[in-house]
């Protein structure tokens, strides 16, 4: 009785909006994940190039999408609001997903890829603000947990639906695969929606517009973070040097035996662990420091590696997926909820921007190198170099120092 009574006044207490945001990621990701599982398939053997070019053309896309995430962050602190740039970076994803159906080449295939990277740059940094300008200092763990739960669970599904289109199709693969393309852009209209009528900001937002002139980001502002701050973006700069894109792990499962019409069950297994890791550890992290939920996940990066590198049947490329999941689970929400503690109330889009920065050239290396090494030396040396990569990360966390600020909640 006692449960439900906490469970329904967390309900209570975690703002509309930010279920809404979740709703959205659900939506989105649902559609997202469908091109991420196939990206091997279609690169590789539709469109007939290599691990490398993969590896390039993910991690380009991927530090792309970051870097435009540093300015949405400032743009959104300047202009006040967050909703305009959520809602046209939606927008456009849902017009990338038809042009990934009708390329017949990596020119058209590219575009699309770097279409989509680039607004989910525009769109996720003003988001994750929205989130730290709604919800309550002491559920923020908690707020940003519900929200990476409901983006996992939705690519969960979208994994699950992709799995029995692709089964119950007939057709050539190639078909069938720029069929699954097509379908995936109803969810994100979807979500669109949702953003448009459901989505309320919060009122007396600060306006960076209104004190000052010129270009947004000021020396001030940096300076304001902090020594503490740029130690811990340093220690996440090493450890998305070894966070490689999510397509690999289809790419392993497809080395290892799995025949295409079950690869999209890979990325449903990472995110079965991962979403409810994220709200537990979301809720945990806000009682606890936050650093030793993150020193956890790397631990679980660096197991991921080993075991997938010298992966040789299908179930053990399952456990290393599972435990990647875990790893993703622990981390994502928790890196954000960490930024927000650092970050003075007027700057968070502005701190969560910069943070992004240093994880887009993190991402660019890390998939340009596990392309290379893949291609050259294969998975099992490719997957080693990362895992050792992690160890760095994860030794580094430990002496990040908590910030004096953070309101710790209390056990329920």
């Amino acid at each position: 009785m006692a449960k439900n009574e906490d469970s329904s006044a967390l309900a209570q207490a975690i703002p509309r909006t930010i279920w809404i945001l979740a709703a959205v990621s659900f939506f989105s990701n649902s559609a997202s994940v469908v091109i991420t599982a196939l990206t091997p398939e279609f690169i590789i053997h539709i469109l007939g190039s290599t691990p490398a070019a993969m590896g390039y053309i993910r991690g380009f896309s991927e530090s792309l999408s970051y870097l435009v995430k540093l300015f949405s962050g400032v743009f959104s602190d300047w202009l006040g609001k967050r909703k305009i740039l959520i809602l046209i970076g939606y927008s456009c994803a849902a017009l990338a997903k038809p042009m990934f159906a009708l390329s017949k080449g990596l020119g058209l295939y590219v575009s699309a890829q770097l279409l989509e990277r680039i607004t989910n740059g525009l769109r996720d940094t003003p988001r994750d603000a929205l989130v730290a300008d709604c919800a309550p200092k002491e559920l923020k763990g908690e707020s940003y947990g519900i929200r990476n739960s409901f983006a996992f669970c939705g690519s969960m599904v979208g994994s699950i639906a992709c799995f029995f289109i692709l089964a119950n199709c007939t057709g050539e693969s190639s078909e069938n695969i720029r069929l699954v393309y097509m379908l995936a852009a109803i969810p994100i209209f979807i979500a669109v929606t949702l953003i448009y009528f459901g989505i309320e900001e919060p009122k007396g937002l600060v306006r960076l517009k209104d004190s000052r002139k010129g270009f947004p980001i000021k020396m001030s502002d940096v300076r304001q973070l902090g020594a503490n701050f740029w130690y811990y973006a340093a220690v996440c700069f090493v450890f998305m040097c070894s966070r490689y894109s999510e397509a690999f792990l289809t790419l392993r499962a497809k080395e290892v035996g799995l025949s295409l019409k079950y690869i999209p069950l890979i990325l449903a297994i990472m995110y079965l662990f991962n979403a409810p890791t994220s709200k537990i550890v979301g809720s945990w992290s806000d009682r606890r420091e936050r650093k030793i939920f993150l020193a956890f996940g790397f631990c679980m990066m660096l197991a991921s590696c080993f075991i997938l590198a010298f992966a040789t049947k299908i179930w053990h490329v399952l456990v290393g997926v599972a435990i990647y999941g875990i790893h993703y689970g622990s981390t994502q929400g928790t890196f954000f909820a960490v930024v927000s503690d650092f970050s003075p109330p007027q700057i968070k889009g502005t701190s969560i921007g910069i943070f992004n920065i240093v994880c887009c050239a993190g991402m660019c290396i890390s998939n340009a190198l596990m392309g290379e090494l893949w291609t050259r030396r294969g998975a099992e040396f490719a997957l080693l170099v990362n895992a050792a990569i992690t160890f760095v990360a994860a030794v580094g966390i430990m002496f990040v120092k908590p910030n004096k600020n953070k309101i710790i909640g209390t056990e329920k």
